[in-house]
């Protein structure tokens, strides 16, 4: 019977945890659309809403995952910070950058956002794993500068930034980060480990009073929030303070509720009790606890064993235990040594690698700007050189058809001294049109090397508003068309003396093909002026010459 209960109970239980794994995803699945509407994949979402809760169901998830390479840019740089995330949430050690780095890059590190941020923290988190505290430092601030809210993710970055200056030794810097983090998580329940830092760092810098008052003020906050395993690590906290003080007897106090709470199996504590007993002159209390646990104890605590043993040794006059103590310390102190040299000259190895990265980069940044620089003023000089050279081709085509201009003018002088000795009239009828014609091409021509040109164009397209705004360029424009079409407005006036200034004008207008829209622009006239004028014209002109100048039609 008690065997079908706990069946019942174990079936109970997984349907549940399937229906909130289910539930997860389908909520995951319908917000998606507002929370992350670039990433597509479920199993991503689902991660991502269990990690805070259920992080070790996080990781099954995204372990189940097959050929993440094959996923979409923004799937792939969640699955690579979700899975870092998931790994580090569960103690599993993040011994190479390369899948963060796919995170990194995609999210960037110029704008903010928790993404962005986590990469980096994540990046940081990797590289304090793999022993590079400084770069480590780097990441975490990247990450603070790119948290966009105060949250208890930016306490959490501010207390590992911390450790690592820690881990350097530079106590007031690190003292400066917990406090940030103390800051923002004021008056919650996870502000006991920035308390608990704060403390530390005062302990190190032998502020002892200090130390004891925050080391208070977390254990208060501790016994409010009932957390047995943080009141243990508490009160022994507080009785390595009052042994540095030299109070014995209130450190041994902390200390004996210490192992009440963690048990006589907590190794630490266990030798900070001998060292206490021993201070207090209680051997045979000093040996009992510096023996106990003793194969349970790393390099380090062992060293404290015999380091303490020898002292007892030595008080009871038991020389050759204390020898035999004493020697096997030495080896030990040596080891440790050699370990803290090794660790040292890593660290220093990696300070060095990081001013050396410092090093490449600000010079590929000094290269990279003075290349941009160079290319433009390279392409400065190249445009210069352009526009003279086109300045320059202008002006001898300008000057040419000038030129070709005064070439005609003497044609023409020629032409009136061959009338005056009346020769054939149809040689020099012929002549004269094909004179005629050619003036008005290099008229064209002359008028097209200049601005002029350009604004008769834009006054082609313009809109009625845009001919308002282009009236104060009238005058500019009529004489720049006078200037060029000058041999071409004496001949006509010279045969046709009847015709007005405005007559020739609007014949030179016609020869440029302009719209009616332009000759009424540019004459200040109406449409109905436009046409008796032409008919005026028609009158004292030649039916020839008049079909050449008026032969398009005027739209």
């Amino acid at each position: 019977m008690k065997t079908r209960c706990c069946c019942s109970k174990r079936y109970l239980l997984v349907f549940s945890i399937l229906l909130v794994s289910v539930g997860s995803i389908f909520m995951s699945v319908s917000l998606s659309s507002c929370s992350s509407p670039s990433v597509k994949n479920p199993l991503l979402l689902c991660a991502d809403s269990l990690m805070e809760t259920c992080p070790d169901s996080a990781l099954s998830i995204l372990e189940s995952i097959t050929c993440p390479q094959k996923m979409p840019r923004a799937d792939r740089a969640l699955y690579a910070l979700l899975l870092t995330q998931a790994r580090h949430k569960n103690y599993i050690a993040l011994e190479d950058d390369s899948l963060i780095k796919t995170a990194v890059d995609y999210y960037g590190d110029k704008k903010k956002s928790l993404r962005a941020a986590k990469a980096h923290y994540y990046w940081g988190a990797t590289y304090s794993e793999m022993g590079y505290t400084s770069f480590a430092v780097e990441e975490y601030l990247t990450a603070i500068r790119l948290m966009p809210v105060r949250d208890e993710f930016l306490a959490m970055i501010y207390d590992n930034l911390a450790e690592c200056y820690e881990r350097d030794e530079l106590f007031d810097i690190a003292i400066g980060a917990y406090r940030q983090a103390y800051q923002i998580l004021r008056g919650g329940s996870q502000q006991i480990y920035p308390l608990r830092g704060i403390a530390r760092m005062c302990l190190l810098q032998n502020k002892k009073d200090s130390a004891l008052v925050y080391y208070q003020q977390a254990l208060d906050c501790a016994l409010v929030e009932q957390d047995s395993s943080l009141i243990g690590a508490l009160y022994h906290d507080l009785a390595m303070a009052y042994s540095e003080k030299k109070d014995y007897i209130q450190a041994d106090k902390y200390v004996s509720k210490a192992i009440m709470i963690q048990g006589q199996d907590a190794v630490n504590v266990c030798l900070s009790k001998a060292q206490i007993m021993l201070n207090l002159n209680k051997l045979d209390s000093a040996s009992y606890f510096y023996s106990k646990n003793v194969d349970q104890l790393d390099i380090y605590g062992k060293a404290v064993y015999y380091d303490g043993m020898y002292q007892i040794a030595k008080k009871r006059g038991e020389w050759k235990t204390a020898t035999e103590n004493i020697d096997a310390y030495k080896i030990l102190y040596d080891s440790i040594q050699f370990i803290t040299d090794n660790e040292e000259l890593n660290r220093l190895m990696d300070k060095h690698q990081l001013e050396e990265h410092k090093r490449l980069l600000s010079e590929h940044t000094k290269m990279l700007i003075f290349s941009l620089i160079t290319a433009f003023f390279l392409l400065m000089i190249i445009c210069v050189f352009c526009f003279m050279w086109n300045d320059r081709k202008r002006k001898k085509r300008f000057i040419a058809l000038q030129r070709e201009l005064t070439q005609k003018r003497v044609d023409t002088m020629l032409l009136k001294e061959e009338e005056a000795s009346e020769s054939n009239k149809e040689d020099l009828d012929k002549k004269r049109s094909e004179l005629t014609e050619q003036q008005i091409q290099l008229c064209i021509s002359v008028l097209k090397t200049t601005d002029c040109y350009d604004q008769l164009e834009a006054l082609e397209k313009a809109t009625p508003k845009q001919l308002l705004a282009m009236r104060s360029l009238r005058k500019d424009i009529r004489s720049t068309i006078s200037s060029a079409f000058v041999d071409v407005m004496m001949n006509l006036k010279e045969r046709y003396p009847a015709l007005t200034g405005d007559d020739i004008f609007y014949c030179v207008l016609s020869l440029l093909c302009c719209s009616k829209t332009v000759m009424m622009e540019l004459m200040d006239a109406t449409s109905d002026a436009l046409k008796t004028r032409k008919n005026r014209i028609k009158n004292k002109m030649d039916t020839q010459i008049f079909d050449r100048v008026f032969g398009v039609d005027i739209q």
